[in-house]
């Protein structure tokens, strides 16, 4: 049963995207709705083997000679459930519904993130009576895990230097500016030896953490790099053998949680003297921006069998504890937008090599390459390599922007408000374009929603519809 009015396009095709599983790595079924839909229509259509779709419509009469217009959004969404919600994802429909005015999902996801996108661009195509420009209307996977879709796009597929970008909303606002990223990892060969000594576990913990493009500004704690320096400091007074490192869950995150594994000659009460000492300068230093940081020392019962070498420990130790991390640099021209940055996000040990794995962002490439290079050479120092992967470019703030100016006036002519202009640290789909296209100047626009990667996601369907009639207006005047 419907929830929605289906003689209003967007709602119709919002509710349809909505029947078919299309989590990340699962599109494969909405791209095929997708390249049906355009059969149907008589509309060129192209499909790539990542099932990454491009729709093209002809410009309406009288629009023939203006430039082509790009519109963009990602068919993947996020597939999050309440603990007591039975969906099964990869064959349930989501179950939408209405609450006082606002669409959400009964224990799961909405998909408006970026299901709104994909429903705009379905109803312009559908609709032969509006007046456009000629149109690329481009339908990416895989933005959810990585952006892994867009980086498989080619420019010659793409004939528009001019894009709305549909995954970025909140009515009046626009983002002019995003984050490039690099992944770099960091590996570090260690000896093993047998073992003799006591041996013990050192846990860093209570931090807040938080995604490394949002929060990396915000002076929290990393429990990598709080971990390493108490060992580093530890080292200096006796030797320490390394057993096992497990810190952080995910390079893009600052890692709340680390746990370091050794083993030395000594009592667990001259350790810890020296730990409480480093911990009541880190309370000091991190009472403001994250004042709940716990360690906690304690010595396991059971000696391990085996730990590494001093002379491979001591390099470790050495390299995590030198090894740079955090805000870098901010804009001279955006309030409050961090321009470079990198989280020391994961390290863990495997098969006798530590492995610590990097998320640097920039919006400028030059500056990425800095960064890993600056690690790389730091890396040599202590006999440890990197390896340098994902590697995606940002979308670097331009002050002159046709599409954005007349996009402010659309919006005051129509929602009598003034633009605001937002840039973000993070990655976005369209840094990747920007990199394909050099030249393409960019607006993005959405309705507003809120929770986006939870069970609570919601979106506000009179702004569903206001920001059609925006879009469609905007696409009139281009």
């Amino acid at each position: 049963m419907s929830v929605l009015n289906k003689n209003i396009a967007i709602y119709k095709y919002f509710e349809e995207i909505s029947k078919i599983p299309r989590g990340s790595y699962r599109e494969e079924g909405i791209s095929q709705y997708i390249v049906e839909f355009a059969k149907e229509h008589h509309l060129q259509y192209y499909q790539d083997d990542m099932y990454n779709v491009i729709i093209y419509k002809n410009a309406s009469s009288g629009y023939e000679n203006h430039e082509p217009v790009m519109l963009q959004a990602h068919m993947d969404m996020v597939w999050e459930k309440e603990d007591d919600c039975d969906i099964d994802f990869m064959n349930d429909p989501i179950d939408l519904y209405v609450d006082n005015g606002w669409l959400k999902a009964h224990g799961t996801t909405l998909g408006a993130d970026d299901g709104y996108g994909v429903a705009y661009m379905l109803a312009i195509l559908d609709d032969d009576t509006l007046v456009h420009p000629p149109l690329d209307c481009v339908f990416t996977v895989q933005e959810e895990i990585g952006l892994c879709g867009v980086k498989n796009l080619k420019a010659d597929n793409i004939r528009a230097h001019k894009m709305i970008g549909l995954d970025s909303g909140g009515e009046i606002s626009t983002c002019v500016s995003s984050s490039g990223g690099l992944r770099c990892q960091v590996d570090k060969s260690l000896i093993q030896k047998d073992n003799s000594y006591n041996t013990f576990k050192l846990t860093i913990s209570g931090l807040l953490g938080g995604h490394s493009g949002a929060f990396i500004d915000k002076e929290r704690g990393n429990a990598n790099k709080l971990a390493f320096r108490m060992l580093q400091h530890l080292s200096d007074e006796i030797d320490v053998y390394l057993v096992d490192v497990v810190g952080g869950a995910k390079e893009n995150a600052i890692p709340r949680l680390c746990e370091v594994t050794f083993a030395c000659d000594t009592s667990i009460k001259f350790i810890d003297l020296i730990f409480h000492q480093i911990y009541k300068d880190i309370q000091i230093e991190y009472e403001h921006s994250d004042p709940n940081i716990i360690y906690h020392l304690e010595q396991i019962p059971q000696k391990s069998s085996y730990s590494y070498d001093l002379t491979t420990s001591k390099e470790t130790i050495n390299l995590m504890y030198l090894l740079p991390n955090g805000f870098k640099a901010k804009s001279m021209v955006i309030d409050n937008l961090t321009t470079i940055s990198l989280n020391l996000g994961v390290i863990t040990i495997k098969d006798n090599i530590l492995k610590a794995c990097y998320q640097i962002r920039s919006p400028m490439q030059s500056a990425k390459e800095e960064l890993a290079y600056e690690i790389e050479i730091l890396s040599k120092l202590f006999n440890a390599s990197i390896i340098k992967e994902s590697d995606y470019p940002g979308w670097n703030y331009e002050a002159h922007s046709p599409m954005r100016k007349l996009f402010k006036q659309v919006i005051q002519e129509e929602l009598h408000e003034e633009l605001i202009e937002e840039a973000t640290h993070g990655g976005l789909e369209i840094g990747v374009l920007k990199g394909l296209i050099p030249d393409l100047d960019i607006v993005t626009m959405g309705p507003i929603s809120y929770d986006a990667h939870t069970p609570n996601e919601t979106m506000n369907l009179e702004s569903f519809q206001k920001m059609y009639r925006v879009l469609i207006t905007y696409l009139s005047k281009l």
